[in-house]
């Protein structure tokens, strides 16, 4: 597998796609596309997507005007925009389509050839998951690029703090494959935004009910070797070439309550993760997967997701 430093050039979002239903979730998530495409120079596609779904009883005129009042909303909507944040000057590209909202989104994506995708989520809690909801879910199930996430605990001030200028990216790893993928772009925007870089693993705690010693070892000496051994493995992530800042971090317990905390102690402007494509493989509607979205739900600053 290539260095991060050989894959730095994938890390540039040139073409940056965000779809908005004119919520609030989605307007915050604009705020930081908006922010993100002027500090890299991008093209922002700003799509709305009329579902054809609720027009088939009155009729195709009512989505044809439907499709007009949205296009005059995305206008007004950016208006209000380039006027707050000084977005002004950023290469735009206003869209309107009718149809099935995933199908749309994910047939605009390969023909605009997007490579960041940003969406905004309400998010709701369950007592044994968590939902994004249902177009968020499909882009995580359907999309090959990195998708930027905007949770509902990410700060609405964050665009004007915080791009290029992030104090601490965070990258959290199970040394997998997906994980290795997503570690170029957290490495190439440490770089560019001269971010420390803090490289997390969460390690299962060892749980002994018999007194007999793992291996020969009492417990704490075995999750110390554990410790070690993950901290070289992490050693090993840091790219010589560009240098960056970097700290190690490996903890014990639940993958979600580690990378939150540790985000939040670090105050982390930014959670880099990996998602494997075989945790999407499931039905619709179910969790694809529960580190990933946990993370994006309580995160208190966007996640940005690298899926293999």
């Amino acid at each position: 597998m290539s260095s991060p430093q050989d894959q730095s050039k994938e890390s540039r979002f040139k073409r940056i796609l965000i779809a908005t239903d004119f919520s609030d979730a989605s307007r915050n998530a604009l705020r930081y596309a908006a922010a993100i495409a002027r500090h890299h120079g991008a093209r922002l596609y700003i799509a709305h997507v009329v579902s054809s779904v609720g027009y088939k009883i009155v009729g195709p005129d009512a989505e044809v005007a439907a499709a007009e009042v949205a296009a005059r909303d995305l206008k007004e909507l950016w208006g209000k925009l380039g006027g707050v944040d000084d977005s002004r000057g950023i290469e735009l590209a206003l869209i309107v389509r009718r149809g099935d909202v995933c199908n749309e989104l994910e047939e605009l994506i390969h023909k605009e050839l997007i490579n960041l995708v940003v969406v905004g989520t309400r998010g709701r809690t369950g007592i044994s998951k968590v939902m994004l909801g249902s177009v968020a879910e499909n882009i995580f199930r359907k999309v090959s690029c990195p998708v930027l996430t905007v949770g509902p605990n990410s700060a609405w001030d964050w665009p004007q703090r915080e791009v290029g200028a992030e104090k601490v990216i965070l990258f959290a790893t199970d040394f997998g494959d997906a994980a290795l993928k997503a570690l170029p772009f957290a490495v190439s925007i440490a770089n560019r935004s001269r971010s420390k870089l803090i490289l997390l693993h969460v390690d299962k705690p060892l749980v002994q009910t018999d007194p007999t010693p793992i291996c020969g070892q009492t417990l704490d000496r075995a999750e110390e070797e554990i410790r070690t051994s993950s901290q070289q493995r992490l050693a090993e992530l840091i790219p010589k070439d560009p240098p960056i800042e970097s700290e190690l971090r490996v903890k014990c317990g639940l993958p979600v309550d580690a990378i939150l905390g540790e985000a939040s102690r670090s105050a982390a402007g930014l959670i880099v993760l990996g998602l494997h494509r075989k945790s999407l493989v499931i039905p619709s509607g179910h969790l694809p997967s529960t580190t990933v979205f946990g993370v994006v739900i309580g995160a208190t600053c966007p996640v940005l997701t690298v899926r293999i």
